[in-house]
């Protein structure tokens, strides 16, 4: 049964930095003394026992590697988030987190001279995947001018203020911040809404769409408020990015699949192949659970990436899906955890 359990990496917590009140970074390092490898934009996902239970979540990178940064991710604590108040309260430097990998689609191009402006939106902490990503294109494309659209609730929430503004007038020529503040005195300009996001597209002459490409990261409204809004300033959806932090809440209705039959699901992971029996209403994920093969998870309600797998045979139906781009559903990814066979068997690799 050895090979069914879920193979973890430590990772020791070398430093903790309070960002405000309820904000920490945490310094990461692997135990084995192995580089912590990732892409701006990635989150890890981290393991804590509970119980009986396990918990699992997914925390972007605020660093970046290819500045040679210290790993790190940084935290906000909820009231009644059972992982970020364990952080907060329990971890202290020389602490071992355990970790089931790295990944997210939040990413850079491959090519990133692609696009001559970066367009990015951050709402408090969703700025954690957004830094790395603008230090690396500073650093390392010459020729991409970037804005960025930073939402809080007043000035002594904006998370990596100096970091920002020192970046600002390293890159004066290339790189534009506009903070917003909820509690601004000008209305029109504090809370960041459908008619501001034109207006900004308008005053940072955002206009010519074809060479722009647009991130965004905080809370699901913010994030569906700004979709909307781009959409009808006439952005395609594939240029634009989210990234969702909001993972725990479950979707009340989803829909059936249009093949409810048992399917078996032939499965590459960890240089093993298991061959799982899947029968609605059980995802490919759940069924490999109930049959004793832990696959790689976090949130499980399709919003985070954690378990993508790749389908090389048969067909794959998602019940719900805010992660994958049609262009990633092209080259066979899928979710694990939203994802039922439809149409016959498949093969997936992990």
């Amino acid at each position: 049964m050895s090979d069914f359990l879920p193979s973890f990496n430590s990772l020791i917590v070398t430093t903790i930095t309070n960002e405000t009140d309820n904000v920490k970074t945490f310094g990461l390092k692997r135990e084995d003394g192995k580089s912590i490898d990732y892409k701006p934009g990635q989150f890890v996902t981290l393991s804590l026992k509970n119980g009986e239970n396990e918990e699992r979540r997914s925390y972007s990178f605020s660093s970046c590697l290819a500045l040679n940064e210290q790993a790190s991710i940084t935290v906000k604590r909820v009231d009644n988030g059972t992982f970020s108040r364990f952080l907060h309260d329990n971890v202290q430097p020389g602490d071992l987190l355990l970790s089931s990998g790295i990944g997210g689609f939040f990413t850079l191009p491959q090519n990133t001279a692609r696009y001559k402006r970066y367009v990015f939106y951050a709402a408090g902490v969703g700025i954690t995947p957004i830094l790395p990503m603008i230090k690396a294109l500073l650093h390392e494309n010459s020729s991409t001018n970037i804005v960025l659209f930073y939402s809080n609730s007043s000035p002594i929430a904006v998370l990596f203020i100096d970091a920002l503004q020192q970046l600002q007038q390293s890159f004066e020529d290339r790189f534009e911040i506009e903070f917003l503040y909820s509690n601004a005195f000008n209305l029109a300009r504090a809370r960041l809404s459908k008619s501001l996001v034109r207006v900004l597209l308008k005053e940072y002459n955002i206009t010519e769409m074809r060479d722009s490409i647009f991130y965004i990261c905080g809370p699901y409204s913010y994030m569906r408020m700004v979709t909307y809004a781009l959409q009808e300033a006439g952005v395609k959806p594939e240029r634009i990015h989210k990234e969702n932090f909001n993972t725990t809440d479950r979707i009340n209705s989803l829909p059936q699949p249009p093949d409810m039959q048992t399917h078996t699901a032939t499965i590459h992971y960890k240089q093993r192949t298991h061959y799982i029996s899947v029968s609605y209403p059980d995802s490919i994920l759940q069924a490999a659970r109930r049959q004793g093969l832990l696959l790689p998870y976090s949130c499980e309600v399709g919003r985070c990436g954690s378990c993508a797998a790749i389908c090389t045979e048969g067909k794959v139906w998602h019940s719900y899906n805010e992660v994958l781009m049609d262009v990633e559903l092209k080259k066979g990814c899928v979710l694990t955890c939203t994802g039922h066979p439809v149409s016959g068997d498949i093969t997936i690799t992990i």
